[in-house]
């Protein structure tokens, strides 16, 4: 897709079309964390009989430095409470940059794939209580965005409405994790998610 008609596109439209062409590129970017949620854990615990030690080893929490600054892709993604300091989780990188799901340019669990992974390359937020959607500051990296057949704002807006309602109840979890656990684990709390029955798939 040119520049101009990806501008055209992202200025336009109700409409835009979008197909995921399984290149791989957003599995295997370096700088791009795929995070996870409350229900992304237990669809992964259900579906593949993954215990928390064993999600452990499939997870990365990432510490933000004290008194640092949220990387304006997670302003909306909760942090949490671990034994390191205050932590994003996400699904491990190998050192190439690769999603550890990641197989011979293929995803391995892409039937149970993170919800951010489902959503990209577009983003949802609630502004003043309407959702509103756009492209991932990431988008460049996407050649599906122009391809396929158009999406439509119903689409989107379901979208949208199934993701951030995932977000919401991740972050209340984790709200309360926060305040509530006295000495907290990256392992404790994935086992704390396995146990709660919001996130039961």
């Amino acid at each position: 897709m040119s520049e101009k008609s990806r501008e055209a596109q992202e200025k336009g439209a109700n409409l835009v079309r979008f197909k995921c062409i399984k290149c791989g590129e957003c599995c295997r970017r370096k700088g791009l964390i795929v995070t996870v949620t409350g229900r992304d854990i237990a669809r992964f615990s259900s579906t593949l009989g993954m215990t928390a030690p064993e999600l452990l080893r499939a997870l990365d929490f990432y510490v933000l430095p004290e008194n640092g600054t949220a990387p304006k892709g997670l302003r909306d993604t909760p942090l949490l409470k671990t034994e390191s300091g205050n932590a994003y989780m996400a699904l491990r990188k190998m050192d190439s940059g690769d999603c550890i799901f990641l197989k011979d340019n293929q995803c391995m669990i892409h039937p149970i794939r993170p919800f951010v992974c489902r959503t990209f390359p577009f983003v949802f937020r609630d502004i003043a209580g309407e959702m509103k959607w756009g492209f991932s500051s990431m988008k460049d990296i996407c050649p599906g965005i122009g391809e396929g057949s158009e999406v439509s704002e119903q689409e989107l807006v379901e979208l949208g409405i199934a993701a951030l309602e995932d977000l919401t109840i991740y972050g209340e979890f984790a709200e309360a994790w926060n305040d509530t656990t006295a000495e907290p684990t990256a392992i404790g709390f994935l086992e704390a998610i396995l146990s709660d029955v919001r996130f039961s798939v």
